[in-house]
């Protein structure tokens, strides 16, 4: 069973893994690969991001699980932990879908062993790193420091987790790098894992497969700034230069990469100048979509397609038109047809759930008992917190991508009209139709849940409510 291992580094690792997860909610289909396997990476154990992304992971993983494999639908993707893709784990690797640092709740000062090294190593550390990158505390990452990334993270590959994905590294799997360039942890977490990886003398398992999956990453260039305070350790004025200098070193150390993504934006409105922890909690971006679709484009080559090019592929995105709120419109024909049916089917469930499911006692609501499991069964509720949960939902990310100054905006959150829900493409109705109306979903419902062959309730009204909206998308609207 062929793997997707997905190394979410950094902040902005954990907001693609987030948006990525909500693509394969929706149903979007992620070719060559049956099990998606994340693995972020953030020495940061309070950052709200990543935390966040981590409790949709949970839940998507549980709603999978109830569902089972299946060829089409909402949550078809199986996303698992490291842990969980093999039998054989021996306690060394944790149930969770983030790599275990320890907790390393010390300065960096303290890391390096200064204290007790000799008067030549301090003076060399001294010229390589300022005061204040020793006396960072690590509890909060690397605050946009490479170097001191770079430091901490060569040490990952000695780990328990590292080796238990090596151990379970297969071929035919492949690897898929997410970061920002202009930070700490991505700028130097990327280019360390990938050079250990396809380290010819590594001794981590399966070698020659490591040495031989194909690898892609997306590296996500400025897209956002923040706020200029004083005493403020991060500057954004310097992600610019910051880049500049990646980019020249990832141009000669990038070896063993197939595919690479670029991506960056005008700077949006200054975010709060949050160094890490529960401060670190940015609005979805459509950079991060993209970031997401990058995944997508790169699970669709073949080995051949991409193995043929005699050298990595480079990829860069542009819409068809530089707008500040980004609808289906203006995406590139194959980005509308990849998102817009499976984002809009997953808007309508999403609103028909929290508008109407509860109190629906209409013959297929009844059949299958909704009232009372929506109440009383947990994987009633986990729906209910992956749909709706202001923490990490999809109405908080669909409401989040659409408040940026560069906003992804192809939906009126604020209608309850099924008809008027995708901006610029209202359903047409007339005196013979009232297009998409809640009676219209109902009748659908009660019609399909007669033909529906599955003996669990859960199951079955998943599958339900995708064919009914499927059908609602194809009879009814035309953005693709």
């Amino acid at each position: 069973m062929a793997k997707l291992f997905l190394f979410g580094i950094g902040g902005t690792g954990s907001r693609v893994v987030r948006s990525l997860t909500m693509l394969l909610a929706a149903g979007v289909d992620l070719p060559n690969c049956q099990q998606v396997v994340p693995i972020i990476i953030d020495p940061d154990a309070q950052n709200a991001d990543m935390n966040r992304t981590v409790q949709l992971l949970q839940t998507y993983q549980q709603i999978h699980k109830r569902l089972g494999p299946r060829e089409e639908g909402f949550f078809k993707t199986d996303i698992s932990t490291l842990s969980s893709i093999s039998q054989d784990v021996n306690g060394s690797v944790k149930d969770t879908f983030v790599f275990d640092f320890g907790g390393i709740n010390r300065s960096f000062r303290d890391y390096l062993g200064y204290n007790n090294l000799p008067v030549e190593s301090k003076a060399l550390v001294e010229a390589l790193f300022t005061q204040d990158n020793l006396e960072s505390p690590l509890t909060i990452g690397f605050r946009g420091s490479p170097n001191v990334g770079s430091v901490v993270l060569n040490r990952i590959v000695e780990s328990p987790e590292m080796r238990f994905f090596a151990d379970n590294f297969q071929q035919d799997d492949r690897v898929f790098f997410i970061s920002s360039i202009f930070g700490g942890t991505g700028a130097s977490g990327f280019p360390l894992l990938l050079k250990n990886l396809k380290d010819p003398n590594t001794r981590l398992s399966n070698a020659r497969y490591l040495r031989d999956a194909l690898t892609g990453a997306v590296t996500v260039m400025p897209y956002f700034a923040l706020q200029s305070e004083d005493n403020q350790v991060i500057d954004s004025n310097n992600f610019l230069t910051k880049t500049k200098a990646a980019l020249g070193y990832y141009e000669n150390h990038l070896q063993g990469l197939d595919a690479l993504y670029y991506l960056a934006d005008t700077p949006d409105t200054p975010y709060d100048n949050q160094p890490g922890g529960t401060g670190q909690r940015n609005k979805a971006h459509i950079i991060e979509l993209l970031a997401a679709l990058s995944i997508v484009d790169f699970m669709s080559y073949s080995a051949g397609d991409i193995r043929s090019n005699n050298g990595p592929l480079f990829h860069e995105f542009g819409l068809e038109t530089d707008t500040p709120d980004v609808q289906f419109q203006h995406l590139p024909t194959e980005t509308k047809e990849q998102v817009a049916q499976h984002l809009t089917q997953l808007l309508y469930f999403s609103r028909y759930h929290k508008q109407h499911m509860g109190t629906d006692e209409a013959p297929y609501a009844k059949n299958l008992n909704l009232q009372y499991a929506q109440k009383n069964e947990p994987i009633f509720r986990q729906l209910d917190q992956f749909l709706h949960s202001p923490d990490f939902g999809v109405d908080a990310w669909l409401t989040e991508l659409s408040q940026n100054r560069r906003s992804f905006r192809p939906f009126d959150l604020n209608t309850d009209d099924f008809n008027l829900m995708i901006q610029g493409k209202p359903v047409e109705t007339g005196f013979f139709s009232k297009g998409i109306s809640r009676n219209y979903l109902l009748d659908a419902l009660n019609t399909r849940e007669k033909k529906v062959q599955d003996a669990d309730n859960f199951r079955k009204l998943i599958t339900l409510m995708y064919d009914v909206t499927d059908e609602a998308f194809r009879d009814k609207v035309k953005v693709v």
